[in-house]
This record gives structure tokens, sequence and C-alpha cells, in this order.
């Protein structure tokens, strides 16, 4: 999940500073979490008070006729004491279907968020080198790495594969605007869907990314 619209559902930032695409996926989140908290069954828990009532009138009428019998209202004072204060399990009964509901639920708001394009985003900042980490789904593929201006147009930056096919790579990326693609298997070059992309003067199409300097441009 994007970090801001995390931040967002935590309430760490307002919306109206999110961008239209964040808006978007926090409104599905939300969704998502609202069907999740419908599908969970809520029933109240029993009302012991004419129960317990009846036992306090069954106690004390015991102890207005037993007077001449004290081991027996004490037993009868035991038992209540006993019966109110002894712990009491109270069963909640979760059905199937709202279990499977709330299963398919969580299951497609995962893969949805999984396999939507993303584009590369900024990791972290040290120095006057910026962390940004590049993501593509392609779980067909057995092997994929990034090559740009940044590495001499050399796949030489291996991503990683998620169980999801989804492969990932954090890049450190001087600030300024870099033209880059993607790799997969050692021959198939991929331009990354959720960038815009830029002729590569050979027919081709890459993808461009602008870094933005982690001083904000002050020297």
């Amino acid at each position: 999940m994007n970090p801001q619209v995390q931040k967002a559902l935590d309430d760490e930032v307002v919306r109206d500073s999110l961008t239209v695409p964040e808006r978007a996926e926090l409104s599905a989140a939300e969704s998502t979490l609202d069907a999740l908290v419908r599908a969970i069954p809520v029933e109240p828990f029993p009302d012991l008070a004419p129960a317990v009532l009846r036992r306090l009138q069954r106690a004390s009428s015991r102890a207005q006729t037993g007077a001449r019998r004290p081991a027996a209202h004490r037993e009868s004072k035991s038992s209540v004491a006993n019966w109110l204060w002894h712990p009491r399990s109270v069963a909640i009964t979760w059905r199937p279907a709202y279990a499977l509901a709330a299963a398919v639920v969580f299951i497609a708001a995962f893969a949805t968020n999984s396999l939507r394009p993303r584009p590369a985003t900024v990791v972290a900042a040290s120095g006057r080198e910026v962390f940004t980490e590049f993501v593509l789904h392609a779980p067909d593929a057995k092997r994929v790495a990034v090559a740009g201006d940044f590495s001499s147009w050399q796949p030489a930056h291996v991503m990683t594969r998620s169980k999801a096919g989804v492969w990932t790579v954090v890049v450190p990326l001087t600030p300024g605007v870099h033209d880059y693609s993607f790799v997969v298997d050692g021959e198939r070059w991929v331009p990354d869907p959720a960038a815009p992309a830029v002729n590569d003067g050979f027919g081709g199409v890459n993808s461009r990314l602008a870094v933005l300097s982690p001083d904000g441009g002050r020297s």
C-alpha cells in the first residue's frame, strides 16, 4: 500500500494532501475495510439479570424458611456468591458464510493492490543520492533487472521476486531526469507501465523518472 495512503488511514495526514490516484486508492481501502467490518456478525451478550434475580429470590426464600438451619443458610449464601463470581463462558458463533465472505474481500483487496502498476518511488535519501524503488508485476518472468542511463544501460540492478510475482529493487540515483527500462529474462526490454514513456531513438520505448534533490534544490 502507498505510504501516504497508509498515513491517511491512520489519520496522520489529511485526505486533501493526497494526489488523485492516492485518493482513489484510499477510497478503495476504506470501502474494503467497511465491507470487512460489516461482514463480522455482532450478537448481543445474554442478559443475566433475570437469572441472577431468580437465584437471589430463591436464596432469600430459603433463608426465611430455614432460619433454624444456619448451616444450610450459609451453604445457600455460598452457592449464590459462587454463582455470581464464578467465570462464565459466552459463546459467539462465527458463521462459515461470513468467514468466507470476509476472506474473499481480503484476498480481492490484496490482489488488486498487488497487481496495480506502481511507478518508481523514493524510499530514502542519503547525501546527494536518492534511494528509489522500482516495481514491476511479471509473474511469468524468471529474472528481471533494471537498466538505465544510471547504469550505462547495463542490467546491473537485479530485482527480487515476491510470491505474488511482483519484482522490486532499490537503486541509489542522483537528482535529475533518468531514462530506464526493465530487462526480463535477459533479452526482453519492457518499459515501466506506470511511468511516462519516451522514445529510445531506436524505434523502441523507455520510461522516464524525475528524481528530486533531497535538500529541495538548496545549494
